[in-house]
């Protein structure tokens, strides 16, 4: 591996240490003073203090540096600087329920981090790292780098072999913390640095951002702001599906296509042994791609900024037209979503939805032996009537929802039919059984070669996507379900 330079983004990974339980927080640390393994000829040490004044203004927490963030600073991300290292720890939402199993398990026994160096020093082959301008990302991973340090994840405290003097709240500590500094960062926020990139395209000139020689915008940007755009538009994304990363056209899993046999025996009798048989789980990815054109003088000169408008346009487009395919999608050229897949499970409704066919559904998917959570995912309208339920005829109390419901989502993708009494579905699905898959290749181009005959600006966007249900069985599809207009 080369050695790093100062000013580069650079990742690390720690893991170790058995995971552990305190409550919903899962807690990692960046080291000091400590040794790396061997990073490809070099290795590296955090020195004491190295964090004290990284800017902390993007930080997040994320699985694997990817997907929808599990924590972001200053909210739901806390951090404290001690001797040993910086410690971070984040109360897991509820929606991402793998996220603990998979630490608790041991798949996920690494910490990890994203950092620009400011300052750093070299003793022969190790690095000594004395200043970080800059953190970006805390995450829980699989692939080590240092060897002194772990993500935990605790179910109950640890007993003291002594008793000691009352501690602060562990999530607010009483030693300096880091704190994000009020100023400004100099490149700006991911959208701004995309933007100034578009705008510095010469006339007459085309070019791709993602790979452009001056100025790049960085690959990690863009999949910044398209999976946070996703976040906020995308109620598939919401309900803790799994996304995974890829730089392939398609992503393979091998899976059992039949249940391994277990029995008593007794002491010395041969165990009779179980056939493997496989199959293949396989998801591709499709391209999603839009093209907006403008006119060059109104790129130039409007206020509010064209380009900006256009930008965020753009973003949203294709985040909006990745949750309606997660969702309903049916393209030849893209994939089933959720409400396409074949060999699912059904309740017909056949009336107004109520907390009992939902109960029922996952129900259903328990008798499956499908792992939870679940979610529920539905149209306005039946959202709409469920809120409306009263406790009983002529009643001004709403009815609760009953305990056992999971959480639900909302979603206007889901389609309603027209004619007098139209109707709707809804599906209540294990989030754990659907695999999205994003391409790390998202790009941004612009051209401006068209000014000369056209005054035309055009700006593309592109990124792939690819989803598919391990057990189609982990779907319960609740149809026929009465959607009346919303009237005032």
């Amino acid at each position: 591996m080369k050695r790093p330079t100062a000013g580069t983004i650079e990742t690390r990974a720690v893991p170790d240490a058995a995971p552990t339980v305190e409550g919903k927080r899962l807690r990692g640390r960046i080291p000091y003073a400590i040794e790396s393994r061997d990073l490809g000829g070099w290795r590296e040490v955090i020195e004491p203090g190295a964090l004290r004044a990284a800017r902390l203004d993007d930080l997040v927490a994320t699985v694997d540096h990817v997907g929808v963030p599990i924590g972001r600073y200053d909210r739901t991300l806390n951090l404290e600087d001690r001797d040993d290292g910086l410690h971070w720890s984040v109360e897991l939402p509820e929606s991402r329920s793998d996220v603990r199993e998979a630490v608790e398990r041991g798949d996920l026994q690494a910490g990890s981090w994203r950092m620009v160096v400011k300052r750093d020093e070299w003793r022969g082959d190790v690095r000594h790292v004395h200043e970080i301008a800059e953190l970006r990302d805390v995450a829980v991973v699989t692939t080590p780098a240092y060897t002194a340090a772990a993500t935990e994840f605790r179910a109950a405290p640890e007993p003291d072999p002594a008793p000691e003097p009352p501690k602060e709240d562990p999530v607010k500590p009483t030693v300096p913390t880091l704190r994000v500094e009020d100023r400004a960062d100099p490149r700006g926020t991911p959208e701004a640095r995309i933007l100034n990139a578009m705008r510095g395209v010469p006339q007459g000139e085309s070019r791709d951002l993602t790979h452009a020689t001056a100025e790049p915008v960085e690959p990690d940007d863009l999949r910044t702001v398209l999976i946070d755009k996703l976040r906020e538009t995308a109620a598939i994304f919401a309900t803790g599906v799994n996304v995974v990363p890829t730089d392939r056209k398609a992503v393979h899993w091998p899976v059992l296509t039949g249940d391994l046999t277990a029995a008593f025996y007794d002491e010395l009798e041969e165990i009779t042994p179980s056939d493997v048989t496989l199959d293949e789980f396989s998801v591709p990815v499709k391209a999603i791609k839009a093209l907006v054109r403008g006119s060059s003088e109104a790129f130039e000169d409007s206020d509010p900024s064209l380009m900006q408008i256009v930008t965020d346009n753009l973003n949203l487009t294709l985040a909006l037209k990745g949750d309606r395919d997660l969702t309903i999608g049916n393209d030849a050229k893209g994939f089933k979503g959720l409400t396409q897949i074949t060999g699912t499970q059904s309740i017909a409704v056949g009336g107004a939805l109520s907390w009992d066919h939902i109960l029922k559904a996952a129900a259903l998917l328990g008798e499956s032996k499908i792992p939870g959570p679940y979610a529920v995912l539905m149209g306005p309208r039946p959202a709409l009537t469920l809120a409306l339920t009263k406790e009983e005829t002529g009643s001004n109390a709403y009815l609760s929802v009953p305990a056992g419901v999971p959480p639900v989502y909302n979603s206007f993708w889901l389609p309603v039919t027209g004619g007098a009494s139209p109707t709707s579905t809804a599906i209540v699905f294990a989030p754990s059984q659907v695999t999205v898959v994003v391409r790390r290749d998202i790009t941004v181009e612009v051209d401006r070669s068209q000014e000369f005959s056209k005054d035309a600006v055009l700006v593309r966007g592109k990124y792939r996507l690819g989803m598919d249900v391990l057990h189609p069985e982990s779907i319960v599809k609740l149809t026929g379900i009465d959607a009346p207009a919303i009237t005032a």
